[in-house]
């Protein structure tokens, strides 16, 4: 009996020490984690690194119309636009009144001033003739007094003279104050053409200077012109351009003049075609950077920081992954790859197949 109790406790003890030991290596073995990655290949659109020729363009709008126009607009303010002697669409010669600013009071000035300048001259005629008079008589034989008297009488006449002849210089000095303001008070055509606009909003208002009233054009002679600030830094006069229209319409061009007042390029065609209407829109490319025959991938499949540019490729299990590159001339639609791909390698265009 003590026997099979002892062989009891002895089994007990063993699968206790048993036991302990399991626990133990329970807390010290690491589990292990098994990293599943979906093949996502299907996912995306690929593209070939493949050779070609990157070409880095700039885009400039222009507009076919009339190379003569002027903007007409006043010299002065704080005058009240009373008078427009035209109408939209109205032909016009060089030289014609076309509009004015109310002047009355400065013209009743100059009517007041000129009828005091009138009898000034008057005065001073008449003055002059007195002073001739008394120095006659002083040159004869006149009695002491009466030489005092003369005397008195012809330094009387010179002061008046003196006032009335400072009066009048007054006058003319305003009249030509007056009159230049006047003769800027009216808007004269500078060349024949025809009134295409016209600020209605300014007819009873105090336009400001320099602002536009009406503007004049002539359709003689019409040219694309271009207002880009990059049409100035580019295209200089002599170089050809090709103007695209639409799709399958461009022209050749040539650049005649760069008109910096005016603040445009303009470009003649070099074949004239009646047939092109006014206002008709072009762009002209300008190649400002190229490289031929090299590795290139589309702008699309490149992207950049400010630190570096890479593409996303697939690895040989699908996984997506980034690569880093180096790059050239980042054209209009192809990019110059330097460094970091091989040819032929692909690399991730865009997810989603094409025409998805």
């Amino acid at each position: 009996m003590k026997q099979k109790t002892l062989r009891k406790i002895a089994c007990l003890g063993i699968m206790a020490l048993s036991a302990g030991a399991l626990v133990g290596c329970a807390q010290t073995q690491e589990p292990s984690v098994k990293i599943v990655s979906d093949d996502v290949s299907d996912e995306y659109s690929m593209v070939e690194v493949d050779y070609g020729d990157v070409v880095l363009e700039q885009q400039i709008s222009c507009l076919y119309s009339q190379v003569s126009e002027e903007n007409l607009s006043f010299s002065i303010e704080n005058r009240e636009l009373t008078h427009i002697y035209v109408s939209d669409g109205d032909s016009v010669k060089e030289g014609q009144a076309v509009a004015k600013l109310n002047v009355d009071d400065l013209e009743k000035k100059v009517r007041d001033n000129e009828d005091l300048i009138e009898q000034c001259d008057l005065i001073i005629t008449e003055t002059n003739k007195l002073i001739d008079y008394y120095e006659g008589i002083l040159s004869g034989s006149a009695s002491l007094k009466k030489r005092e008297e003369i005397e008195f009488k012809i330094s009387d006449a010179k002061q008046q003279l003196d006032e009335v002849e400072s009066e009048k210089k007054g006058a003319l000095r305003e009249n030509n104050e007056f009159g230049a303001i006047i003769e800027k008070s009216v808007l004269y055509a500078g060349m024949d053409g025809t009134v295409s606009s016209i600020n209605k909003s300014f007819i009873g208002t105090r336009p400001s200077k320099g602002a536009t009233v009406m503007k004049i054009i002539n359709t003689d002679h019409c040219s694309f012109i271009s207002r880009n600030e990059e049409a100035f830094e580019l295209l200089n006069v002599g170089d050809p351009v090709t103007i695209d229209v639409s799709e399958d319409k461009r022209y050749n061009a040539t650049v005649i003049e760069k008109d910096a007042e005016g603040g445009r390029v303009i470009m003649d065609l070099d074949e004239p075609d009646y047939s092109i209407k006014m206002s008709t829109r072009g762009t002209i490319n300008i190649e400002l950077e190229r490289a031929d025959n090299v590795l290139t991938l589309p702008r699309e499949a490149v992207h950049t920081t400010e630190d570096m540019a890479y593409v996303y490729r697939l690895t040989d299990k699908g996984v997506r992954e980034l690569a880093e590159i180096e790059v050239g001339i980042m054209g209009t639609n192809l990019v110059e790859i330097k460094n970091g791909l091989v040819p032929y390698e692909q690399v991730i265009l865009r997810k989603g197949k094409i025409g998805q």
